[in-house]
């Protein structure tokens, strides 16, 4: 009897111990579970950011390369100016003389 009550104690013993070697890993799972989660996440967000600043810098260059092509047509636009100044101040020159010639 006694060695009955000793194997059926021991039985106890075995299977707590295997319950809460259960719950150990459960609590191991969760915990790594969340890590990774946490660890996912934050390199999603890096990511992210990576990707904005890099998005950033494209429109950047881009912004730059527009202002350059902008400020070399406004150059040749006054360049051009520039050249038809003189036919145009001897155009109205010529009106106004002939204006007040014929008066």
């Amino acid at each position: 009897m006694d060695e009955i009550k000793q194997i059926e104690e021991q039985a106890q013993d075995i299977k707590r111990q295997a319950m809460e070697k259960a719950r150990q890993i459960l609590n191991q799972a969760e915990q790594d579970g969340e890590n990774l989660i946490s660890s996912t996440i934050q390199q999603a967000q890096q990511e992210k950011k990576q990707f904005i600043k890099q998005a950033e810098e494209e429109a950047e260059k881009e912004i730059e390369e527009l202002n350059r092509k902008t400020d070399m047509e406004c150059q040749k636009i006054r360049q051009f100016a520039r050249s038809r100044m003189d036919d145009a101040i001897s155009l109205v020159m010529g009106k106004v003389v002939k204006t007040h010639g014929h008066n």
